[in-house]
Parts: structure tokens; sequence; C-alpha cells
């Protein structure tokens, strides 16, 4: 029996999935396949940019402005606490 989910203020990280890669495949058949899938795009026009300019884009898991919200409620909480005990 689980026990019951409690509300949280805070995003709980999700569970990666297991992946298990393809164990045999015919590479000179692959090589093949991507050698014409680069030939046709290149006939329609639709040429395929480097990797180079997208390796340097920061990736991030979170939005911007979920961090800011936390930090947000975090600092109201603290002052809160602040509060109470200079109140006693």
């Amino acid at each position: 029996m689980k026990a019951p989910k409690l509300p949280s203020f805070f995003k709980t990280p999700k569970h990666k999935q297991f992946e298990m890669p393809v164990r045999y495949y015919d590479e000179r058949k692959e090589r093949i396949q991507k050698a014409r899938n680069k030939a046709e795009k290149k006939q329609s026009g639709n040429v395929e940019k480097g990797r180079f300019s997208s390796s340097w884009k920061k990736r991030s898991t979170m939005g911007s402005g979920t961090s800011s919200v936390r930090i947000a409620i975090i600092i109201v909480i603290l002052c809160l606490i602040a509060y109470w005990i200079l109140k006693f």
C-alpha cells in the first residue's frame, strides 16, 4: 500500500526511463540511408545546418520563471519566520 502524496510547493524530478539501445544493426545500410536522406534534403532545398551553433546553447530542464517563483516563496517564508521569532 502506497502512502498518499502530500501537496508541495516544489517540483520533484521525474524518474528517467530506461532505454535499451539497438544491439545489432547493419552499419553499411545505416550509412547508405543517411546519405540518401542527405541527398534528398539537398535536392528539395532544405540544407541541413551544422550542429556547431546548437552545441553552444544552454540546455535547461526548468523554465526561468519557475525558479524565480520558488525563490520568492522561500524569501516570504523566511521573512515570516524571522518576524515571528523577533516578535517574541
